[in-house]
């Protein structure tokens, strides 16, 4: 008999023989890193503690006492208990537990050693049943600001997730391309340096306001959310050229890009763009292609994330917005 329990992101498949006084029960702990990346990865950094008594009464109310096994009466914070039984990982991520029950009820505590998530859940286990298999999903990057914890999944609860912050690691790879004028093709601007800002974004008024800003290395942002005041940063990440692209590794959710060329590759034209970038479902690789056409009218234009700017040959330098 197969029970698929789909709302609690759990699956438990369960072998029936005659009645018998034990259970065999295995645990798979897996998580999600990466919003782009759906198949559950293992969690190899997990803790499993069992606990013989009704779920409904007993709770784990912090990650100190998660990680030490003990759990709190509900609505009485005064009574304490220390786990019955803690199980040991193996499996080749380490993310597998085997525990032995011949009592019922049973309260499992899954806990993260790395992050600060737990679970608790009802093993459920019933008389006659000789083996259940169980795998748990954490899925902290569902949590939104402002919403209720424990994130209930029947037969788990989840806690923790608003505290949870998982370094950024995404690989961006630009590809600068430019129509020169008089012609219709675009060239790969081989010239093109790009550097990265962390902290910078479009509310915080991140921009760069001339080329030489722009090739310095240093960009501003407002000083306050609602000053009118600037302040120049230097960049965090500069971009390499790596198979015909500007690739970097960034490690910030909220990112300004800055990219300028050499003017005399560019018939003395002055080009430079930044946009932002909002990494917090921590891709794993993004690719973006900035086009810049010479052929056009006027110095600044938008595209995609980009404001490109194009200091031509004797015009003046645009004023910065506001």
């Amino acid at each position: 008999m197969v029970v698929l329990v789909t709302a609690a992101v759990c699956s438990l498949a369960v072998s029936c023989s005659k009645p018998v006084l034990g259970c065999d029960y295995r645990l798979t702990v897996t998580w999600q890193e990466r919003k782009s990346v759906t198949e559950p990865i293992p969690l190899t950094t997990a803790k499993v503690y069992a606990f013989f008594v009704n779920p409904d009464e007993w709770e784990v109310t912090s990650i100190e006492n998660a990680r030490a096994g003990i759990a709190t009466a509900v609505g009485d914070p005064s009574r304490t208990r220390s786990y019955d039984m803690v199980a040991e990982a193996s499996g080749e991520a380490g993310n597998v537990f085997d525990l032995r029950f011949a009592t019922t009820p049973v309260m499992l505590l899954v806990v993260d050693t790395a992050y600060p998530m737990w679970a608790t859940g009802n093993a459920n286990v019933v008389a006659g049943l000789a083996n259940m298999y169980v795998t748990i999903k954490f899925t902290p990057l569902d949590w939104k600001e402002g919403a209720d914890e424990p994130v209930v999944k029947t037969p788990w609860k989840f806690y923790g997730y608003k505290d949870v912050h998982i370094p950024i690691r995404t690989q961006l790879r630009i590809t600068p391309a430019v129509f020169r004028e008089g012609e219709y093709r675009s060239t790969l601007m081989t010239s093109a340096r790009c550097y990265a800002y962390y902290g910078f974004d479009k509310a915080n008024g991140g921009r760069v306001t001339s080329w030489e800003q722009a090739a310095s290395g240093r960009a501003e942002r407002k000083k306050e959310q609602d000053s009118d005041e600037y302040v120049e940063f230097p960049f965090d990440v500069e971009a390499v050229w790596v198979d015909k692209q500007l690739t970097m590794e960034l490690s910030d959710s909220s990112v300004m890009l800055v990219l300028y060329a050499d003017p005399a590759q560019e018939a003395e034209n002055k080009i430079y763009a930044y946009g932002y970038l909002d990494l917090s479902s921590n891709p794993v690789e993004m690719t973006k292609t900035l086009s810049v056409d010479l052929n056009k009218s006027g110095d600044t234009w938008t595209s995609d994330i980009w404001t490109v700017v194009v200091e031509r040959p004797d015009t003046p330098v645009p004023e910065p917005e506001s």
